[in-house]
């Protein structure tokens, strides 16, 4: 196993089909589809890796960020922002007092690869 991975995203068919495409990576997937509960979810798996959308009903992603850096046990877990706002991915990058990457959606596999890869200290930036 490459390590735990957790998906946080409203869209179930996005969290399914990047679960397969993970899994045959090496990664272990978990998907949290409401942002509501991500906190909690986040303290159950104690992911590796963090993939959370920027867009989401209930709390956004940098809600959900910000009470993650605000969690002395779990703030220092990667997160790796995804958005459709690909023009204000730049932007997106700080927000919830984290300094995230962004890839973009529709995600392109080998980019979200390469961005986890660097996240977890496994490939030089």
């Amino acid at each position: 196993m490459r390590g735990r991975i957790l998906l946080i995203d409203d869209n179930v068919n996005l969290t399914t089909l990047l679960s397969k495409a993970l899994e045959r990576y090496g990664y272990e997937t978990f998907s949290e589809n409401d942002s509501m509960r991500a906190h909690a979810t986040i303290q159950h798996v104690r992911p590796d890796l963090i993939l959370l959308d920027v867009m989401m009903p209930g709390k956004d992603g940098g809600d959900v960020l910000a009470d993650l850096r605000s969690d002395f046990y779990l703030a220092r877990i990667p997160v790796i922002m995804l958005t459709a706002l690909a023009s204000e991915a730049g932007s997106l990058a700080h927000i919830g007092g984290g300094n995230c990457p962004v890839v973009g959606k529709p995600v392109e596999l080998s980019v979200l690869i390469r961005e986890i890869e660097l996240a977890l200290g496994r490939v030089a930036a």
